[in-house]
């Protein structure tokens, strides 16, 4: 039985490290990866960016679900590694470096290969896969240089895609020096003079990130936020208190609407006891996947509209420590946060002059800055997505994008799902590809969860596969 996993970040390696885990029978398992260093670590954990802490505390980001306490144990352990990086000793609540999880990462794919049976062949592939085909009982995967591998099932562990571009009318300003088309690239500080000015699109975390390392650099010019709502992710508060008491109806006929107005009788409920509005949403988490499946069509895009925008803040939340960042940076002056829509961008006498129009005000204004850089988030529209192997798929119609350009289809196990609605038997995905089907897809804990359930689901084909004499 061979497996390719197409994708070295977190879940591709995590789908290696279950698979290598748990295989008894024959297996050659290959981890497909055209970055070397972003091999085990992806974007999120190899940027070189100063200032990335997790948004998360170190006792919260175990790789796996039935060992919570593990990246923490591995952190103390090995916290003498990182002591100009640490608070010494180190706490269960501190914010990690993300390149310190990244190094986790990699140091647990090398346990579960050492401690692999003989019979497993584990094989790292520093290649771009650009085909995918399907062929009878199994897949050929084709690379850029390598010759190609011929395998059972494939796993697209394809990650975050980068930010799409914003619609405007003179799109060859992405072209132009002036334009950063993905945050974490290490040329959007690079050569940055300490007094420039700059705009960031989008207020979410990544831009949290953009900003700190800005200050890390020592960086003394003009920030300037511009998102479509302008709002800030929320504060984490370590002292929340898990509330267990949510029930949540699901009738067929939910809504947006009803939704909203359950989730605010429920933080009042719970606030009159003690909690607060955090321990409601994170009580919420493990019923999202339902939730979203229950609403319909109409009412997804509802929310949408009109709900996402606030429901990401509250979601998804920043270490304290960023939001004091923040909060004093734009006392000061340095950094303005608007809520405005990007009309044009465009250059002159090499500044980039952005016109916007400010949210709920009338005419344009324009802000002139050294450097743009796109904040706004991974790309979700798989039809816009300017790489060979997921151009080749959609055209040869192994891909269907959802209707709501947030990811894939898929089966509820993550197979893939045709242009023709059928399930595609051996081809499989998770992490932020499923958001469409799950809508929460992107954060560790879902994807852990995903990769032991694929690599289950793998093994237990594999079982099958080594007992039917009708494949060779």
């Amino acid at each position: 039985m061979t497996i390719a996993i197409i994708g070295g970040g977190l879940s591709g390696t995590l789908t290696a490290i279950q698979l290598l885990r748990n295989a008894a029978s024959p297996t050659t398992i290959y981890l497909i990866e055209q970055d070397r260093y972003r091999m085990n670590r992806g974007v999120a954990y190899s940027s070189q960016l100063p200032f990335q802490p997790l948004n998360v505390p170190a006792s919260a980001m175990s790789l796996f679900p039935e060992e919570p306490h593990d990246f923490f144990q591995w952190l103390t352990a090995q916290q003498h590694r990182y002591q100009q990086h640490l608070q010494q000793p180190v706490s269960k609540n501190d914010f990690i470096p993300r390149f310190i999880f990244g190094d986790y990462l990699k140091a647990r794919l090398q346990e579960a290969e050492i401690l692999a049976p003989k019979n497993i062949s584990f094989i790292k592939v520093y290649d771009e896969a650009v085909a995918v085909d399907r062929q009878e009982a199994t897949f050929q995967v084709a690379f850029r240089d390598h010759q190609p591998i011929t395998a059972h099932k494939v796993v697209l562990a394809l990650g975050n895609l980068p930010p799409g571009n914003l619609p405007i009318p003179n799109a060859a300003f992405y072209q132009n020096p002036a334009y950063v088309a993905s945050p974490w690239a290490a040329k959007g500080l690079a050569d940055l003079p300490p007094e420039a000015s700059l705009l960031l699109i989008g207020s979410s975390l990544t831009m949290v990130d953009l900003v700190g390392s800005l200050q890390a650099c020592g960086h003394k010019g003009k920030i300037y936020v511009v998102s479509r709502h302008g709002l800030l992710p929320q504060p984490v508060d370590l002292a929340t208190e898990p509330y267990s008491k949510l029930s949540l109806p699901l009738p067929a006929s939910s809504s947006a609407l009803a939704l909203l107005r359950f989730i605010r009788k429920e933080v009042k409920a719970a606030t009159a006891q003690g909690y607060t509005w955090r321990s409601v949403l994170d009580a919420l988490r493990e019923a999202i996947p339902a939730i979203w499946h229950a609403l319909s069509l109409p009412e997804k895009k509802r929310f949408l509209r009109h709900v996402r925008p606030y429901w990401e803040i509250h979601r998804h939340r920043m270490p304290a420590g960023s939001a004091e960042m923040l909060k004093a940076l734009q006392q000061q002056g340095q950094l303005e946060v608007i809520a405005a829509s990007i009309e044009n961008m465009k250059v002159e006498e090499e500044m980039a002059c952005v016109t916007i129009k400010r949210r709920k005000q009338a005419g344009m204004q324009t802000l002139t800055v050294s450097r743009v850089i796109n904040c706004t988030g991974p790309q979700g529209d798989f039809t816009k997505v300017k790489l060979p192997l997921v151009e080749h798929l959609l055209a040869s119609g192994l891909l269907l994008p959802d209707e709501l350009k947030m990811g894939l289809v898929t089966a509820p196990d993550g197979t893939l799902v045709s242009k023709e609605r059928l399930a595609i038997e051996g081809l499989y995905t998770l992490g932020p590809p499923r958001k469409a089907m799950l809508y929460e897809s992107t954060a560790l804990q879902e994807i852990r969860q995903q990769a032991k359930e694929l690599a289950q689901q793998l093994l237990q084909e594999n079982n099958h596969y080594e007992r039917s004499p009708l494949v060779s």
